[in-house]
């Protein structure tokens, strides 16, 4: 694991230069005539955030802004601009209803208004069947357990005797563990109430809990120091949805099995079923930030967007940046990122009642 290519602060500097310096950058951006329309050149593609400054989607929705330009034409450029409130849902019903079909807006997704789609919540209005799928990213994630637990391995955790388990609440991003525990019918307790998973992290170090997960960025800034000081022990990845819309290996955590390894490993065969549908709706929902456009929007404007992240995808400077700012992750074009999210958006009513049912009886949880 290369824990040097999960720090933001320099790749960001270097993308805002990239940035200010587009008319220089362009001349190095070697592009096919049939992936460029023109569409954007001499104009501003505005990627609403409906988050607020300063989380993890926003980094992600402002890395895109400060590095994209290039690749869309002459004097094109990328604006970041947050529309946050009700965990996602305000912006992303601002974008819908009100944002114009003109290709010069598409909407960042990412875990909190997902869920509430998933849910069917008060006050969605939007369906992102409807949308054109522009680029997604899966971000992933690992468990790990402290170590005076004496556990080795993931199967040692069916021996211990209490697992304690912190949490912000059944719908938070951390809701992907849950459903992970759910699938491997792994006896444990949750403790609801944590801040965000930063206290939850810090729960398990002064041994509140004893069981933990966090995302691929704060794992390897604050998860694997205490594994190098003996106190962690890692377990197993979340697993991540490839192109073709297949559970793999994290490539954050390569030596790492993912949940379903853990299950194969236990039961002597692969997860299938209720269960095993409702975890990967769960885990494409949470791991999955993603770009969409409006489907009536000029068609130029879809495939100029689409072919500006395939031509940086091939841009060794910028793959090299998107490493190090967002972890070796690949970006997932068109179908690709379709595919990727496909467990959440074509979620059947029975996983979705398995879903509830389920988080109902064990967590107390309305979802």
């Amino acid at each position: 694991m290369n824990n040097a290519s999960l720090t933001r602060g320099k790749p960001m500097r270097r993308a805002m230069v990239l940035l200010a310096a587009t008319g220089l950058t362009l001349g190095m951006v070697a592009k096919s005539p049939a992936e460029v329309t023109g569409f954007y050149e001499g104009k501003t593609l505005e990627v609403l955030i409906p988050w607020a400054p300063g989380g993890g989607a926003d980094q992600w929705g402002r890395y895109v802004a400060a590095t994209l330009g290039p690749y869309l034409g002459e004097n094109a450029s990328v604006q970041a601009v947050n529309r946050p409130g009700a965990g996602g849902v305000q912006g992303s019903n601002e974008f819908h209803l009100r944002t114009r079909s003109d290709g010069r807006t598409v909407l960042l997704q990412s875990a909190g208004q997902v869920f509430g789609y998933m849910y069917g919540s008060q006050g969605v209005r939007y369906d992102f069947r409807d949308y054109e799928p522009i680029v997604a990213m899966a971000q992933g994630g690992a468990v790990y357990a402290r170590s005076d637990l004496g556990v080795e391995t993931p199967q040692d955790l069916w021996e211990v005797d209490e697992l304690i388990y912190g949490e912000v609440s059944p719908q938070a991003i951390g809701s992907m563990a849950l459903a992970a525990f759910v699938l491997l019918d792994l006896p444990h307790q949750v403790v609801f109430g944590y801040e965000s998973r930063g206290p939850a992290r810090l729960a398990l170090e002064q041994g509140e809990t004893n069981l933990d997960f966090q995302t691929t960025t704060p794992y390897v800034a604050s998860v694997v120091p205490l594994i190098e000081e003996g106190l962690a022990v890692p377990l197993f990845s979340l697993g991540i949805f490839d192109a073709n819309g297949e559970l793999v290996r994290d490539p954050a955590f390569p030596e790492l099995p993912t949940v379903a390894e853990v299950y194969e490993e236990r039961y002597g065969e692969t997860p299938s079923g209720v269960a095993w549908d409702a975890y990967r709706a769960v885990l494409s929902a949470g791991t999955i930030k993603m770009l969409w456009a409006k489907p009536d929007a000029p068609q130029a404007s879809i495939e100029e967007l689409r072919g500006a992240f395939r031509l940086a995808s091939q841009d060794e400077e910028f793959m090299a940046d998107s490493v190090t700012a967002n972890g070796p992750y690949d970006w997932l074009v068109g179908q690709e990122a379709y595919r990727a999210m496909s467990a959440s958006l074509e979620m059947s009513e029975e996983t979705l009642d398995f879903l509830r049912t389920t988080f109902k009886a064990r967590y107390g949880a309305d979802l």
